[in-house]
């Protein structure tokens, strides 16, 4: 029964073709299938006699075999279907279709292609008929392109047998289609392609130019003229001058030819070097060959001395700002060409409004609207060269007005963001916005008191509470409307989390003691929703919401060591939080160092030194008693540090200063010293210094001597006030171009590998310029302030003045407290030969004090000067030195008093007579 159901399937729809289930021939199926199957049943019905049974649907069953179905209707209709199985198809036909012309149609091409192909001149009327057979009647659809309905005539099918298009044009050529179908097999379909064939009237063109030819004295001048005709078929031209055929060739002096990019559809004449024969009338013939009786068409043009391209000039303003319903008048005039260029105005946007008065190159526009705006352009247009264009600007007042969107107002917003603030504005000319604040007399964001926009948009970066409050937006004057300014408010509400204090606090408390700490609210917003939460690290201790108080508590009573640590107290609302820390610590505070040790260097043997090393503890009853010190210290430069304790009998008070002497450090050595206190609860806050070896500082000092053999040399440094530096030298490692005839060639102990300080008197320096050399700083006790003591100190040094340019040495003693005083100590000047001289001065000091080395440059590059092995050594100088003084009769032996307040000096000077 299946089997024979698949067959009649099959014979009844498309004999094989498609699918045998019955859904391809419903998915065509329309309201004439439904009919035609009622029609196939009620015969069926009627030929063996079966009555009627009603149908809940016609073609139930025929596509679900699944879903119930009267058992009556079901052998119904398979009657129907073997009845028309056995006698083939019936009168039941697939469409076929064809298509004939009529009207005027030039030529006709059958069947290229499986296309016809129908060529009809411009304006003449297309008519073709769709023949179809097939039953039931086929449905007939007239498209230009296979289905696609953007092409379908007027967004619609044609469903005529007959497509008819009068005074047909260009854009209407293409392949039409006609298209039957009536559910039977697949829809059938030919198509014809329809030619339109015109010919426009041809334009000429005129170019020219002018190049100057190379290696020649003249210039030459060349005209093109340029004929273009739109047509199909293609057209062919000719060109003549006057009644002369002008052929490629003919004449030397012109040139026909096509441009490849046209195709066809453009001729150039080229006149090259214009001759006075060239001076004529030019015609373009454009023909397309008498194609559909198409007659050719010819356009001419007068070339002269005088032809050029147009030029003009507008006689308005741009732009020109109006009131609605006044009358404007534009006015355009030529200013050259030849020949007379015709003028037209045009509009940027649309055409020009339908009540345009035009008057040659006059428009005027009476009572006009704010529609009428826009940009005018008067073109004008002789075709030689390009056209000339002039445009101008109308601008149609329209009065301002100030509107703030409803969700732009209030606008709320978080401190940091950046928001804008709107008012939308109309009007023309669009009026500037000026923005400033409404509500009080402060300045904008950027400083100002006001504020432009020109969108109507206000920027703020980085919003702060501070910016809260109403702004006014107001329109400026400059649309030249004379009406008030229009103004409008927006409200800025800016959130911003809790500001509170203390921001962060240091408790240190010893333990058993108690605390209290408390954080408070300074300001907020919003304010009214606040609550709070104390932490230990990251235990919740409390939480609890804000009433009327500014501020909350959390008090510890005892203090133990799990008590100790940061404590941090949140007040949170809407934008955020604010936090208060606590850093509880029983830790002691750093010590402080003690930096005015008197004399804090000292020494016991020659290549060791001691230090007294001094502090002071930093609020000592805050915490537990300190009951020791660490103390750390290593070598400059040094990783390792070397630890000790140091024991704390007692309670230490505060600015009790507390001494420990550090020995065994190695001369010259820098030393860090890192100082820790010890509690009960741990280590303290540690402090770190640096000491550093410098001699002589110590009351007691037996001897200083400095032979700058050091890389420190001995902490003397160079004076900043002079005009050139003393120099660490060495005559092995001296420069090889050093000045001859002048310096030492050893340092005083003979030694060529030693080192000594000397000035370089060589280029660039000058006479009369200083270099000075300054010591460090010398510490005595202080024992009499009123008068001189009894302690002498010998101080002497050796120096070598050698060469004719030697200049001046002078020695000089600062004081202590006198630092812009210097007293004069010893002096020399002249050559002394090549040899180191010594000199010995007795000062008696009761008071700190400094020496200056002054070497001064003579009249020329033979004049360096030297010192060496500097000392200073308690005691009055064992032997009264020679020195020299110069002067036209000699030296002469002296013995000077020098009574120097808060110092006396002792200054002895001998030398022999002569």
């Amino acid at each position: 029964m299946s089997v024979g159901c698949v067959g009649l399937l099959r014979s009844a729809h498309g004999r094989g073709r498609g699918r045998t289930d019955g859904r391809r021939f419903l998915g065509r199926a329309g309201p004439g299938h439904l009919g035609a199957a009622r029609e196939r049943v009620e015969r069926t019905r009627l030929a063996t006699g079966l009555q009627k049974v009603p149908l809940r649907t016609p073609w139930a069953g025929y596509v679900r075999v699944h879903v119930k179905m009267d058992l009556v209707y079901g052998l119904v209709w398979l009657l129907t279907v073997l009845l028309e199985g056995i006698s083939g198809q019936g009168v039941y036909a697939p469409p076929t279709v064809r298509i004939v012309h009529s009207g005027l149609a030039c030529n006709i091409e059958e069947e290229r292609y499986s296309e016809r192909v129908y060529t009809i001149r411009e304006g003449e009327t297309l008519e073709l008929t769709c023949l179809v057979t097939g039953h039931p009647r086929p449905q007939i659809r007239w498209t230009k392109t296979a289905g696609s309905a953007s092409d379908r005539f007027q967004d619609s099918s044609v469903f005529n047998e007959t497509l008819r298009i009068t005074n047909i044009q260009r854009h209407q050529g293409g392949r039409y289609y006609c298209k039957a179908e009536n559910g039977l097999g697949s829809p059938a379909i030919k198509s014809i392609r329809v030619d339109v064939y015109y010919l426009d009237d041809p334009v000429v063109t005129v170019h020219q130019s002018i190049g100057e030819a190379k290696e020649q004295f003249y210039y030459e001048r060349t005209v093109f003229l340029r004929c273009v005709a739109n047509s199909n078929p293609p057209v062919r031209y000719s060109w003549r001058r006057g009644q002369e055929v002008l052929l490629q060739g003919s004449d030397k002096g012109v040139e026909i030819y096509e441009p490849f990019f046209t195709q066809g559809e453009t001729k150039i004449l080229k006149l090259k070097n214009l001759r006075p024969q060239d001076y004529a009338n030019y015609s373009c013939i454009a023909s397309v060959r008498n194609v559909c009786n198409i007659p050719d068409k010819m356009v001419s043009f007068r070339l002269s001395n005088k032809t050029a391209s147009p030029s003009i000039k507008l006689l308005v303003d741009d732009p020109i700002v109006v009131n609605p319903g006044e009358a404007i008048t534009l006015v355009c005039v030529t200013t050259g060409g030849e020949p007379a260029p015709s003028l037209t105005w045009v509009r940027s946007f649309g055409t020009l409004p339908e009540k345009t008065v035009l008057n040659g190159g006059t428009l005027t526009i009476p009572a006009i609207t704010s529609e009428d705006a826009g940009t005018y352009s008067c073109i004008a247009n002789n075709n030689v060269g390009n056209p000339a264009k002039k445009s101008t600007n109308i601008i149609v007042r329209v009065p301002p007005n100030l509107t703030v969107p409803q969700e732009k107002s209030p606008l709320v917003t978080r401190e940091g963001d950046t928001i804008e603030l709107q008012c939308q504005v109309t009007g023309k000319p669009k009026p500037i916005i000026l923005w400033s604040r409404a509500d009080k007399e402060v300045a904008m964001p950027d400083g100002s008191m006001q504020m432009e926009s020109y969108d109507g948009t206000l920027r703020i970066v980085n919003v702060s509470r501070e910016m809260s409050g109403m702004y006014r937006c107001q329109t400026s004057q400059y649309n030249g409307f004379n009406v008030k300014p229009r103004e409008a408010l927006v409200q800025l509400i800016v959130q911003y989390p809790p500001a509170v204090e203390p921001a962060f606090l240091e408790i240190r408390q010893g333990q058993e003691r108690s605390i209290t700490m408390s954080c408070r609210v300074l300001r907020a917003y919003p304010i009214r929703v606040l609550t709070y939460e104390w932490r230990l690290g990251n235990k919740l201790l409390r939480t609890g919401q804000f009433d009327s108080q500014e501020y909350t508590e959390y008090p510890v009573k005892s203090l133990s060591n799990e008590n100790y640590g940061v404590y941090n107290c949140s007040i949170i609302n809407e934008a955020g939080a604010g936090r208060c820390s606590f850093l509880v610590t029983g830790k002691a505070y750093a010590p402080e160092f003690y930096y005015d040790t008197y004399n804090p260097v000292w020494q016991n043997r020659h290549r060791v030194y001691s230090y007294s090393l001094q502090w002071t503890q930093m609020n000592p009853d805050a915490v537990d008693r300190i009951v020791a010190y660490r103390l750390g210290i290593r070598q400059a430069g040094q990783q390792r540090w070397w630890e000790q304790e140091i024991k704390i009998n007692g309670n230490i008070q505060k600015g009790e200063l507390i001494t420990y002497n550090l020995t065994e450090l190695i001369k010259p050595e820098a030393y860090e010293v890192r100082l820790t206190p010890l509690t009960k609860f741990g280590e303290g806050d540690s402090t770190i210094r640096v000491i550093k070896y410098s001699a002589p500082v110590n009351p007691h000092l037996r001897e200083f001597h400095c032979g700058f053999e050091d890389g420190n040399i001995c902490l003397f440094t160079q004076d900043d006030t002079d005009n050139f530096d003393w120099t660490k030298q060495s005559t092995a490692t001296r420069n090889t171009k050093y000045t001859p005839n002048t310096g030492p060639n050893a340092d005083r102990s003979g030694s060529k590998e030693g080192f000594y300080m000397y000035i370089e008197t060589s280029r660039p320096r000058l006479e009369g310029e200083k270099a000075r050399l300054l010591s460090p700083v010398f510490s005595i006790a202080p024992k009499n302030p009123y008068g001189p003591t009894n302690t002498a100190y010998c101080f002497s040094f050796f120096y070598h003045m050698y060469g004719q340019h030697i200049g001046v040495l002078n020695v000089y003693l600062r004081l202590k407290g006198q630092t812009k005083i210097e007293n004069p100590l010893w002096s020399s000047s002249g050559n002394k030969g090549q040899r180191w001289n010594e000199a010995h001065v007795n000062i008696y000091p009761i008071t700190s004090f400094q020496l200056i080395f002054e070497g001064i440059r003579g009249p020329g590059i033979e004049g360096d000067i030297a010192i060496d092995d500097v000392s200073i050594a308690e005691g009055e100088c064992a032997k009264q030195d020679l020195t020299t003084k110069n002067s036209v009769d000699g030296a002469v032996g002296i013995l000077v008093h020098i009574w120097l307040f808060p110092v006396f000096v002792l200054i002895s000077i001998l030398s022999p007579r002569r």
